[in-house]
């Protein structure tokens, strides 16, 4: 037998626990009982003692006297009755000067003795022996005992019996889940524990334990995405790196060809670069999820975000310079939070980037920021291509590009990655668009 199991814990601390406290009542009825029945005779006794020769010839009662030195004065029995220590009783009067109640054989006969010292002028003058049959009495105690025994014997077996069957029962759901669970690997993801729908602690288990498949599973499946989204984007600018370097390297140019490919290729290492970095923000986020389950991003600190969003109008105003689109801005000062301020920079960085990239020439984008009772409020607005709904609902996936951003250069990490540093901060970000109306992102952080 496995003792380290949890069928024998179980089985062992429920038999330890019903025989300790078994045993402790029936213990209690039996010392209760005993006590009972000696406090009946005791009061007999001391009852007699105050008139001992009234109840000489009563049957069974023993009277006896000794003087001050334990020598028999006087006795209801022969004085050389066997099996009656005089002495023993005697040194108990002489130390103690009280009544006492002593259990003793005359004979083979049990009795119940009133040790009673007779003291005169404060010195022991004689003492006083009184003893009732106690026979009946040890003849019940004992079969009390004998019955108690048996009925402990009788409940115990059953019950551990019963507690062993109801533990394999109770274990059993259990040991079906660790096998099941044993056999799920990465290959069998899709596999679930069947619910047994029992409203309790297995069914708890069992749900638990499914939800953490489908968060596994998922968790494989974006991983494989992610590496496969990443392949695709570095296949191209490799490939165009490597055919650009071998088309030069084909025959001798002039200085000004190998100067438009280096060009061409410094396009190609920003744009890998780029990749990478947004790759680097992407593991950020997802070490960042139990940060968020414990209270929120690691390193922080307070920073006064309304100069954060001053400076990035600045770097709006420059990254539109070209298509001379108009910046405008509304931004309450001297809001302060508590974040990383660099990835919160990066996050707001992204979407300013994008309002921009989408929107036509000479038209306007809006950057405000308010403060309300327990959060800041920014919102970016632009008068552009807006967002179609089929698209909208993805926007937020790694590395998705809506239909109409194909001449758009980019990865499509941007939004991801925004959304991910806003969520590790518990804020929230959303996106209004309509279709040839411009688009509207909503970022909420808490103050």
């Amino acid at each position: 037998m496995n003792t380290k199991n949890i069928h024998f814990k179980i089985v062992l601390s429920f038999s330890l626990f019903l025989s300790i406290a078994t045993g402790i009542i029936f213990t209690s009825f039996y010392v209760a009982t005993n006590h009972i029945f000696f406090q009946e005779v005791d009061k007999e006794l001391l009852l007699h003692s105050h008139n001992p020769t009234q109840f000489n010839n009563i049957a069974g009662m023993v009277i006896t006297v000794l003087d001050q030195n334990g020598g028999i004065k006087n006795s209801s029995i022969s004085y050389d009755t066997p099996y009656v220590s005089y002495k023993y009783l005697f040194e108990t009067a002489k130390n103690n000067l009280f009544i006492s109640y002593i259990n003793q054989n005359i004979g083979n006969t049990p009795m119940r003795f009133l040790v009673k010292p007779i003291i005169v002028n404060e010195k022991l003058y004689e003492v006083l022996l009184i003893a009732h049959p106690i026979q009946a009495i040890q003849k019940s105690l004992n079969l009390l005992l004998y019955s108690l025994g048996t009925i402990f014997i009788i409940l115990i077996i059953p019950t551990i019996l019963g507690v062993r069957l109801l533990a394999i029962k109770l274990i059993k759901p259990i040991s079906t889940i660790a096998d099941k669970m044993g056999n799920i690997t990465s290959e069998n993801l899709d596999e679930r524990l069947i619910n047994p729908k029992s409203k309790d602690e297995i069914e708890k288990l069992t749900v638990t334990f499914n939800n953490l498949l489908d968060r596994l599973q998922q968790s494989f499946y974006r991983e494989r995405q992610f590496i496969g989204d990443i392949a695709h984007e570095l296949k191209t600018p490799i490939a165009t790196l490597k055919s650009g370097v071998e088309v030069v390297l084909s025959r001798d140019r002039q200085k000004n060809e190998y100067k438009e490919t280096l060009k061409e290729t410094l396009i190609d290492v920003d744009r890998m670069s780029s990749l990478v970095k947004n790759i680097l923000d992407l593991a950020w986020i997802g070490a960042s999820h139990d940060a968020i389950r414990n209270g929120g991003v690691k390193n922080t600190k307070s920073f006064n975000l309304s100069d954060l969003v001053e400076e990035l109008k600045e770097i709006a105003l420059k990254l539109g310079k070209n298509k001379k689109i108009i910046i405008k801005s509304n931004i309450q000062p001297g809001i302060i939070i508590i974040g990383d301020e660099g990835k919160i920079t990066r996050a707001i960085l992204n979407i300013i980037d994008n309002a921009i990239k989408y929107t036509s020439n000479k038209k306007t984008v809006s950057i405000s920021l308010r403060k309300s009772l327990s959060d800041v409020i920014i919102e970016i607005k632009n008068n552009g291509i807006g967002i179609s709904k089929k698209d909208l609902s993805h926007v937020f996936e790694r590395f998705y590009r809506g239909s109409k951003t194909a001449k758009t250069l980019g990865s499509g990490l941007g939004l991801a990655i925004s959304q991910g540093i806003i969520n590790a901060h518990k804020g929230q970000i959303k996106i209004d668009s309509q279709k040839g109306s411009g688009t509207t992102v909503k970022i909420t952080l808490p103050l």
